[in-house]
């Protein structure tokens, strides 16, 4: 969750879900993780009162937050749905979650090592690649990604020649 927005208590928020609109669904059950100052994070449930999509973002209400100062508490919160109320990846998708420690072989020169971590830029998600004698950027796309194996947590990409470069001290 980015901000709240306005006065009545939306929560201006980032998907990170190719189906927004049915994870943010009215009634729909997430669970929202915040940061706490005094200890661990906290982590609750909360029912969605609405949502409506809002440029690059959406618009977000919850259940028993009505003003700006309520939603001002939820900045910085991590939302989630349920594993088992959300349709199962097909074909070369993933869960975000799932993508860090997955194994990476790409189809020409092998194994290449563990997605280490990802991150969002405007044109997509980019997985850093890092291994014993590699490391690459790779962008999480059907150009770069040529099969998944969710079972074995392996990843075959395509790179382009000198897209992989010798790691740092390799």
């Amino acid at each position: 969750m980015r901000r709240a927005f306005g006065l009545k208590g939306e929560l201006l928020v980032e998907p990170v879900t190719s189906e927004p609109g049915a994870v943010f669904a009215p009634g729909r059950r997430l669970f929202a993780t915040r940061a706490a100052t005094d200890g661990p994070a906290r982590r609750s449930e909360c029912v969605v009162a609405g949502a409506r999509a809002f440029k690059q973002a959406w618009l977000l209400r919850v259940e028993g937050v009505g003003d700006r100062t309520a939603a001002d508490d939820w900045r910085g919160a991590t939302l989630s749905a349920p594993m088992d109320e959300l349709r199962p990846p097909a074909g070369n998708e993933v869960y975000l979650h799932e993508l860090a420690g997955m194994s990476v072989s790409d189809e020409s020169l092998g194994p290449l090592g563990a997605v280490a971590s990802w991150y969002e830029l405007p044109q997509g998600i980019v997985l850093e690649v890092r291994g014993g004698e590699w490391r690459a950027d790779v962008p999480f796309n059907d150009a770069f990604i040529a099969s998944v194996n969710r079972a074995d947590r392996l990843r075959t990409v395509r790179l382009p020649e000198g897209l992989a470069e010798p790691a740092a001290g390799g």
